[in-house]
């Protein structure tokens, strides 16, 4: 690629849309999907640290931390939050053309294609695992 074409291709950002084919039970769908911008990723990040709570003691009237590694994890409502961030990054990455899609519209596919989807998003919008926990389960074995 040249450097104008990359250029342009970054500074397009969430108009660079792509078109992606999933294949679901013998059917293949295709979709037009756009890469997530930075301010949405925090969106994201921020549903799936939600149920994360940090325990914080109180010293000589100073809010201290007690450990870095002192935090409660309830893993049900962990789970939920890494489902809840996937859906909203598949719809925010479907929505385009003037298109609003929502979290409720992915979760009413069924099972197996939002992930299928999630994984094309992951891939447009060049995130990894570090982006998002959701992430290390669609990970490839290598």
């Amino acid at each position: 690629m040249k450097n104008l074409e990359m250029i342009q291709k970054l500074t397009l950002g969430k108009d660079n849309l792509e078109t992606v084919k999933i294949d679901y039970d013998g059917t293949e769908a295709e979709f037009t999907i756009r890469p997530l911008t930075s301010g949405e990723l925090s969106k994201l990040q921020a549903i799936e640290k939600k149920p994360l709570v940090v325990k914080v003691g109180m010293q000589g009237g100073k809010r201290v931390s007690q450990n870095i590694n002192d935090v409660d994890i309830n893993t049900g409502e962990f789970t939920e939050a890494q489902a809840e961030a996937m859906y909203t990054a598949i719809a925010l990455s479907l929505s385009v053309d003037g298109e609003t899609v929502t979290s409720d519209d992915i979760k009413g596919m069924p099972t197996g294609v939002p992930e299928l989807l999630f994984e094309k998003v992951i891939l447009v919008s060049k995130l990894n695992d570090k982006d998002l926990t959701a992430i290390k389960q669609f990970r490839k074995d290598e």
